[in-house]
């Protein structure tokens, strides 16, 4: 039982005895008084016939005439004339009964009230005894009405103070269950500012919760800053502040065997020619200023897409994955580069000019990340032999997109009315093999046969004709089927963008209302690219999930860590770090102790841990090792499948 529940009993058990005291002391008075009144009336009845008889004869019918006057016109139950023998001259009574008077009152309340008596006498001679009773059922009635009266005030007044403690204890209770709630959602990661009680001896302890608020959200956001430290040391080339090349290697892998990117794209690499002549004229804190100013003019001429990777690869070399670019338009980007570079002014004496030379070649899903670099950096070596850009195809076939929006948009709307769409899954296990969950994404099968379009294919088509909304809804709807069909949890891709989308959250949350109890089985996962500009859907996101017990998580985590501290007020139930961070982790010393700090953080917070594109046994133990909780990539679907 809460203290505030024992304060309340307390005081109106308090406040009951007081009422039920002053009840019965009432009660108790009144009797009295009408006692006092009784007897009064009896003794005045008594003395007044008595006199009465004194001055008239004292012949039997006079007696009679007299005590039936003063029976008849007052409340008495018994009038009696004895003459000096004690003998009965006259007597009148009648029963005592009040009208509408409960049997319960008389026994509960008697009233001891001795009848009156007075001596009639002739003269100096004694010749009789008057003796008067009077009637109670009168008094009884009054004491009714009064104990009726009194009761419904004291009751009222009763439950007026019980409303008043409670409407007390209620506005007392309120700054406290905040408090409390303040508290957990501190160790939730949810740093809200209490407003004061007016409570003055709780405006200390919510000051005090306020001001811990504002410590931890200051060490959270400290701790993202520290971890967004590390990032930057494992992935980022010190002098530019682009990709190095430990990081480009697993962008490249990422987008080579992850089925939610395009298919296909292009993979350039640019070099610098002369380097090491210019950095002996200029010097090297010169040439690096150089070098910072190049980075900046290829970012500059750079879509400013999500999935585009810019990276120092090495000394005079910076490399361009693509994806979902086709070779005529990464040939004028690359070209557009090369002009942004050659406007630099970066003469030496008029003898030296910065130059760089370029490459870019187009790559196919599942391709090996070797051959693809091979490929590119023999491009290359024709490149500076013959001074010009060579943009080059493999030679196999690419898949070949529906042209125009329009055609995408007729496509993509047939689908999904006939419901053509179909679902792939790929296992996420925990570190001792056992199924975390199934992620499904969409895939599209083609008319004719022709093949089957993935989400990486079709999504970002989606996207340009306003149907990626009904795509996620479609993904989900076919989610709760499988539900439906197996035990195990499920997990669906849901983009950034459909969150912002009108109706979709209602809509989303309609299709977890038939799924039932089940929804606990299913997990939505929204990409951290592009998470930004969507942060107050995702609040609105989990909102909805929280309804119906389903789980939200976020994939490909690891880019924007500066978001941390807005992702801590959101119930997350895992994290699935990007699998440029898992590439080749063993060997890299930066991405471990990045990918510990990020584990330890959520940890904290009760978050699970992923690992995605995990492709080998090395990869999954040192994840492992450092504290990352399930896997997936191919080296799940091995071990699930083994």
């Amino acid at each position: 039982m809460s203290l505030l529940k024992r304060l309340w009993i307390s005081v109106v058990v308090a406040m009951g005895v007081v009422l039920a005291g002053a009840f019965a002391v009432s009660v108790l008075t009144a009797r009295s008084y009408f006692e006092q009144q009784l007897q009064a009336q009896a003794s005045d009845g008594a003395v007044s016939l008595a006199l009465s008889m004194s001055q008239q004869s004292k012949d039997a019918a006079t007696a009679e005439l007299l005590v039936t006057a003063l029976f008849d016109g007052g409340h008495y139950r018994l009038i009696r004339f004895t003459d000096a023998s004690g003998r009965v001259v006259v007597e009148r009574s009648q029963p005592d009964v009040g009208e509408g008077v409960p049997e319960w009152l008389p026994a509960v309340l008697p009233m001891h009230i001795r009848p009156g008596q007075a001596q009639v006498s002739d003269g100096w001679r004694q010749v009789g005894l008057i003796t008067v009773e009077a009637a109670q059922g009168y008094a009884y009635r009054s004491l009714l009405r009064g104990v009726l009266q009194l009761g419904s005030l004291m009751l009222a007044i009763g439950l007026f103070w019980a409303m008043g403690v409670s409407a007390l204890l209620r506005w007392v209770r309120q700054p406290l269950a905040e408090m409390a709630e303040q508290a957990e959602a501190i160790g939730a990661g949810q740093f809200r500012v209490l407003k004061e009680p007016k409570v003055a001896e709780l405006q200390s302890m919510a000051r005090a919760l306020n001001h811990m608020s504002d410590r931890v959200r200051t060490l959270f956001a400290e701790q993202a800053g520290r971890i967004a430290e590390l990032r930057d040391e494992g992935s980022r080339d010190p002098g530019t502040g682009l990709f190095n090349r430990a990081c480009f290697n697993g962008e490249l892998r990422r987008v080579l065997s992850d089925a939610s990117v395009p298919p296909a794209g292009c993979l350039g690499m640019l070099r610098i020619a002369d380097l090491a002549a210019l950095n002996q004229h200029l010097g090297r804190a010169r040439t690096d200023e150089w070098l910072v100013a190049v980075a900046d003019a290829l970012q500059g001429s750079l879509p400013a897409l999500d999935d585009v990777s810019l990276a120092r690869v090495g000394g005079a070399e910076f490399g361009v994955v693509l994806p979902g670019v086709v070779l005529d338009d990464a040939r004028k980007l690359f070209e557009r580069a090369l002009s942004a570079v050659a406007a630099l002014d970066l003469q030496v004496d008029g003898a030296h000019a910065l130059r760089m030379n370029a490459a870019v070649v187009t790559y196919r899903h599942d391709e090996q990340p070797g051959v693809a670099l091979a490929r590119v950096d023999s491009a290359l070596m024709r490149a500076e032999s013959a001074g010009v850009l060579i943009a080059e195809t493999d030679g196999a076939s690419l898949p070949i997109p529906v042209p125009g929006e329009g055609a995408w948009k007729a496509l993509l709307e047939g689908a999904l009315v006939c419901h053509e769409f179909s679902l792939v899954g790929y296992p996420v296990l925990a570190v001792d093999g056992s199924l975390v969950h199934r992620e499904f994404m969409l895939r599209l099968p083609m008319q004719g046969g022709a093949g089957t379009l993935t989400a990486g294919q079709f999504m970002p088509a989606a996207v340009r004709v306003g149907l990626a909304s009904a795509c996620d809804l479609e993904a989900l709807r076919l989610g709760i089927a499988k539900l439906l069909d197996s035990p195990d949890p499920v997990a669906i891709n849901v983009a950034p963008r459909s969150l912002i989308e009108p109706d979709f959250l209602d809509r989303l949350d309609v299709l977890l209302a038939t799924a039932g109890s089940a929804a606990a089985r299913i997990a939505v996962e929204v990409s951290e690219r592009g998470l930004d500009a969507n942060l107050a859907g995702l609040e609105a996101l989990a909102e909805v999930l929280a309804r119906h017990g389903a789980q939200l998580g976020i994939e490909h985590f690891g880019r924007q860590l500066a978001a941390l501290p807005r992702l801590y007020a959101i119930r997350l139930a895992y994290l699935k770090l990007d699998g440029s961070f898992v590439a080749g982790l063993h060997e890299n010393a930066g991405h471990q102790r990045l990918v510990k700090a990020i584990v330890d953080v959520a940890r904290g917070l009760n978050v699970a841990v992923y690992a995605e594109q995990v492709h080998s046994a090395e990869e999954w133990a040192a994840a492992a090792s450092l504290g990352v909780s399930g896997m997936t990539g191919p080296e799940a679907s091995r071990r699930l499948a083994g």
